[in-house]
């Protein structure tokens, strides 16, 4: 018969395994806030919606009957089977898949009839991830503060066009004829894409542009940054044009109207702005506080923004009101 410290032992091996079937892998490191959505973009049909939740799930709603038409997570690893946050998310324009940056750099396909491209990513962090508008090209930055850029045809391997100085922090762009890349940060930066060649450089001060987005006739390009302000650049050379302040945050997502006119925004203190670029000097107009992400439609009629317990909310951006939720 086992002596007392043997029975001590066991007695502590069966607490242990208890715990562990107690928390495993549904139990503890979540929250509240992990169902926010933080990500959100429209298709280039308008029809549906493609979200992500704080907690790394991504989702492509209907924007018609709010049904659930496909989903995808990284785990945490292969024992840890809870979803890996992420830093940013880009998505296919047709909704075919998504690129996830975070931990590592993955496609996640909706359509599982159709296979994914092939990308070969070293082993880092990503952030900052976007796709050309053909969706032959991956654009994303590395904890090693290298942007780097990949044909989803043919040769798999990255081409590095730089120094990325804000690292996974930063965010890129690629313009609407998929010709030039935005690249956000500590330096705001211009790049031809086939070529890889700096179009221009602008230095900022010690604030961080934190997100970019062309104008849809690829003339201007919109920064939102650190100090809690909007700037517009001209893309052809850099020039600052404007800068519109009244964000109270950093400023985490920039979006045009299709026509150039408006520009939707969200910063971390929860603010969704709508600004009019016609009026001699642009007010925002507050429509929201909401939990990330601004996205106008492709028809103009709603901007989309993420809200808590995996929701998304459409405003009219004609009359401000918000007009229905997507859950």
């Amino acid at each position: 018969m086992p002596g007392p410290s043997a029975r001590k032992v066991v007695l502590g091996i069966v607490i242990a395994l208890c715990l562990s079937f107690a928390f495993w892998p549904f139990g503890g490191g979540s929250s509240p806030q992990d169902s926010d959505i933080v990500a959100i973009t429209f298709s280039a049909d308008g029809q549906t919606l493609l979200a992500g939740a704080r907690s790394g799930e991504v989702f492509a709603l209907h924007v018609g009957d709010g049904r659930i038409l496909g989903s995808g997570r990284i785990w945490k690893s292969r024992y840890d089977h809870r979803p890996a946050g992420f830093n940013s998310l880009a998505f296919e324009r047709n909704g075919r898949f998504v690129v996830w940056a975070g931990t590592t750099l993955k496609l996640i396909a909706f359509d599982s009839v159709e296979p994914l491209p092939v990308i070969d990513a070293p082993r880092l962090a990503f952030g900052g991830a976007a796709i050309s508008p053909d969706g032959r090209r991956v654009s994303a930055i590395s904890s090693a503060e290298r942007l780097l850029v990949w044909k989803l045809e043919g040769p798999s391997r990255p081409i590095d066009l730089g120094r990325a100085d804000a690292g996974v922090y930063s965010a890129t762009a690629f313009s609407p004829d998929g010709t030039r890349i935005a690249l956000a940060g500590h330096t705001l930066r211009m790049f031809y894409a086939q070529s890889g060649t700096e179009v221009w450089s602008k230095r900022r001060d010690n604030y961080a542009s934190l997100c970019v987005a062309f104008c849809p006739d690829g003339r201007v390009l919109a920064s939102g940054s650190q100090d809690s302000s909007i700037r517009l650049w001209s893309a052809d050379t850099g020039d600052e044009v404007s800068v519109l302040r009244g964000h109270q945050g950093y400023v985490d997502a920039v979006s045009f109207s299709p026509d150039g006119k408006k520009i939707a925004s969200w910063a971390r203190s929860g603010q969704l702005f709508l600004w009019d670029l016609v009026t001699p000097v642009a007010i925002p107009t507050n429509l929201a506080a909401t939990t990330g992400g601004a996205s106008f439609s492709p028809d103009g009629r709603w901007i989309a923004s993420g809200e808590a317990r995996k929701t998304v909310g459409l405003w009219d951006t004609q009359t401000g009101k918000k007009i229905r939720s997507i859950r």
